[in-house]
This record gives structure tokens, C-alpha cells and sequence, in this order.
């Protein structure tokens, strides 16, 4: 008997306060009573610490495998992709924790975590996002137009974009507040 797929997973994996969101299969876009949340605030080394950031991936990648098994059911997970640029020791610190976290996962669960690029991602939830603060752009519209929990920080909300995204990916509902014209053509480029 195959086994019935439970939530879409996001997470969104900062170093000082990784965030992860589950939205069950068969959500109803605004149902936040039904929406799991999590953040880690785990101590932070210092930046010269080799030791001490090896460590806190150790601390973020148990925390992930914990709260896969939390919810006691198989899932989609995705992990937001992080964008590299030249001399930036933040992001290479990133990607290098988003490769740990999703090689925990498949070692000990058997799970593939996709990356899932927040670009697209918040495109589908807002239709137009701005160059200039997308993640406060997204922050705002699930507070003020969506009814989300107040209390979720930025990375909650990233997170849950993310997850929101993986349940575009296998037709469930998911939450938008773009217009039909920009859901239309935002379909229409996905499916080239």
C-alpha cells in the first residue's frame, strides 16, 4: 500500500534563526490554524570560528531531521535556494548549510529536499514583487491581506513561501494574492 503523502515542508535556512513551515497536503489557503511553525535560534559563533559554524550546522541539520520526523508523516520538502555572489561569505555559508541539512535528510530519512529559488516563489504569492525589499514585501502581504500569524519573523514567512511553492508543484491550492492576469502568465512561463 502506498504510502499517503502528509504536508509540503519549507525551510528557510538562516544561520541565525533557521525557520521551517508545514502546510498539510490538503490545506485551504488561509487555514492558519492548521499550519505548523518552527524557529530556531541557536547560538552563534564567531565568524573566524570554523569549529563553532560546523557545529551550529550540526545543530541546524538535527534540528530539520527532528522536526521531519515530528510530523509523522512523509512529505515534499524544499529548502530556499540561496543566491552566490563574489566575496560573499554569507551565502557561500548558506549554501554550504543547505547542502548538510538536505544530505542529513536523505541519509537518515530517505527524503529529497528540493531547492526551491524564492524568486519564482514569491512571484506565485505576490504576482509583482519588488526589487527593493521582497522579503518585507512578502512579510507585509501575509499579515495585512492573508491574516497570517503576526508573530512570525521573516524567515517563518520565507519559509512558508517556499512551502507554498511545493504545493503549486503537485496541484494542491495554494495561497496567492496575485490577479488572475499575473497567475495566468505566471503558469504560462512556468510551463515553457
Amino acid at each position: 500500500m502506498k504510502k499517503k503523502l502528509g504536508y509540503a515542508l519549507g525551510f528557510d535556512l538562516s544561520l541565525s534563526a533557521p525557520a521551517a513551515v508545514a502546510l498539510p497536503l490538503d490545506w485551504k489557503p488561509g487555514d492558519w490554524k492548521r499550519v505548523k511553525t518552527w524557529l530556531l535560534k541557536p547560538k552563534g559563533p564567531k565568524s573566524d570560528d570554523t569549529r563553532g559554524q560546523y557545529e551550529r550546522y550540526g545543530i541546524i541539520s538535527d534540528w530539520a531531521w527532528a522536526l521531519t520526523g515530528e510530523l509523522g508523516a512523509p512529505g515534499l520538502y524544499g529548502i530556499e535556494q540561496y543566491a552566490f555572489s563574489r566575496n560573499n561569505a554569507q551565502a557561500s555559508k548558506l549554501m554550504e548549510l543547505g547542502g548538510i541539512v538536505r544530505l542529513r535528510l536523505f541519509q537518515a530519512r530517505d527524503m529529497i529536499a528540493q531547492v526551491v529559488s524564492t524568486s519564482p516563489a514569491r512571484k506565485l504569492f505576490l504576482g509583482d514583487v519588488p526589487q527593493s525589499n521582497p522579503k518585507v514585501a512578502v512579510q507585509l502581504a501575509l499579515f495585512n491581506r492573508c491574516g497570517a500569524p503576526k508573530t512570525w519573523d521573516e524567515n517563518q514567512c520565507d519559509a512558508f513561501i517556499v512551502a507554498n511553492f511545493m504545493l503549486s508543484g503537485f496541484g494542491k491550492p495554494v495561497l496567492t494574492i496575485a490577479t488572475k492576469e499575473q497567475a495566468a502568465e505566471f503558469w504560462k512561463r512556468r510551463r515553457r
